[in-house]
């Protein structure tokens, strides 16, 4: 075909015959997650994304889950990328919180879940793509695209690897859901880097999830779309079982006065995991670290009650050290620590 067939055949009139837009779900009985496009879910670490994930390939086998009804009677075929986790726990999501949530065994026949986190990410797009080729789904999860770039901030290659996954979610008329954090800067919103400047052009809709600290409540909500507007949001909360549950009682309905913090924090067992083999961290990076990596820490108040039970049980010291301030490791010999030794200690 040379050019100029090329260009005719690209050409939309009246009368091309052109395929119609499908979904797999209605969200408040407006269709959502169009077959033959990509989209975008997004929000800061730990918001709820992978919980998000969980529900939507959960609809591979329950027709209506969460306020979501899947739309077509057949079940579908789910291929799940994870380029973030360890395999052990993807299949600890897939085995306990999807099982669970389906009420069965996994079917080996509709769940196809890869997991490449320790691929080269020069390699990983290829395998992402051989995935989708192989199986050819009804929805892909592919949890985070971030990883098969090498650098964010490169159009080109973000241009590249979009080109490559609109390309195949047409030629499959599949649905790629694409998982990409924001900025990490509590104030910025936006997709990180050009890779998500040119994902949140590219999709047909985008989602955010956001986690409220002080209720707990983990929120998704559409923020953009190319066609049907849904207003309505997702709320859940995470119960005894680490299974989503629809909260229906408003943004007020848990305040973080009615949180005992003391009983899901145990300081002795929370402070090595902070430590590991660091002899003394950067107040701040204690901070961020608890904050990030520690499940119980869910809000700056259970961080509060972390410190109150560590200093009582003597696990950690503060020490300034110029315009510095340090925690150290109090299981660690002072002579280990190459701080000196100043007063006001906390």
């Amino acid at each position: 075909m040379n050019i100029f067939e090329t260009i005719d055949a690209r050409r939309i009139t009246p009368s091309t015959e052109v395929r119609p837009h499908q979904f797999l779900f209605k969200w408040n009985d407006i269709p959502c997650f169009a077959r033959g496009e990509l989209v975008a879910l997004t929000g800061k670490a730990k918001s709820g994304k992978t919980y998000v994930c969980s529900i939507l390939m959960a609809l591979a086998v329950k027709r209506q889950l969460m306020g979501i009804e899947r739309l077509q009677d057949e079940p579908m075929k789910v291929v799940w990328i994870d380029t973030e986790q360890s395999a052990d726990s993807t299949q600890e999501i897939l085995c306990i919180r999807i099982a669970s949530l389906i009420g069965q065994s996994i079917p080996d026949n509709q769940y196809f879940v890869y997991n490449l986190r320790a691929d080269n990410w020069q390699e990983r797009l290829t395998l992402v793509l051989t995935c989708i080729s192989m199986n050819q789904p009804d929805l892909v999860i592919f949890d985070g695209i971030r990883d098969v770039v090498g650098d964010i901030n490169n159009y080109q290659e973000a241009q590249t690897v979009l080109e490559k996954l609109l390309s195949i979610a047409s030629y499959h008329n599949t649905c790629i859901v694409c998982v990409l954090h924001q900025n990490k800067s509590l104030e910025d919103k936006t997709l990180r880097g050009a890779l998500g400047t040119e994902l949140q052009n590219k999709s047909f809709e985008t989602y955010e999830c956001q986690k409220d600290p002080d209720t707990r409540i983990f929120t998704m909500h559409q923020i953009a779309t190319r066609k049907y507007d849904i207003t309505h949001k997702l709320r859940f909360t995470v119960d005894n079982e680490g299974l989503p549950v629809i909260e229906a009682r408003g943004e007020e309905a848990i305040r973080r006065e009615d949180v005992d913090y003391s009983k899901q924090i145990d300081a002795a067992k929370i402070m090595p995991k902070i430590f590991g083999n660091e002899k003394s961290m950067l107040k701040q990076d204690f901070y961020n670290k608890a904050m990030r990596c520690i499940p119980e820490i869910t809000c700056k108040e259970a961080y509060f009650e972390l410190l109150k039970q560590a200093h009582e049980l003597g696990l950690f010291k503060k020490k300034t050290v110029g315009n510095e301030v340090y925690y150290e490791n109090s299981a660690l010999p002072l002579s280990l620590l190459n701080l000196p030794t100043i007063p006001n200690i906390f």
